[in-house]
């Protein structure tokens, strides 16, 4: 199941607190430290619940998951790869 930008935004403002007015698709999220490291777990496990694939352990990189863009650029090829 593919998953949106939208999506993403929603679970950031609700889960994290962050105003996704501010927030584009480049605005870094890691590395700014708008999200911290124990955030990265439960943007993890909301990636596997809504794209129905594992994350693997070599995967968490800041090159997937420090943007908006990066997260869905990710959970596509994730995604695509499952489906193949």
């Amino acid at each position: 199941m593919l998953i949106s930008r939208d999506q993403i935004l929603q679970y950031l403002d609700k889960n994290f607190g962050l105003d996704i007015q501010k927030i584009d698709d480049t605005t870094e999220l890691f590395s700014t430290g708008l999200l911290d490291s124990f955030s990265v777990a439960d943007l993890l496990m909301f990636l596997e619940e809504n794209g129905n694939f594992t994350v693997e352990p070599h995967e968490v990189v800041v090159e997937n998951i420090d943007s908006v863009s990066k997260i869905l650029d990710y959970a596509k090829r994730k995604i695509e790869t499952v489906a193949s």
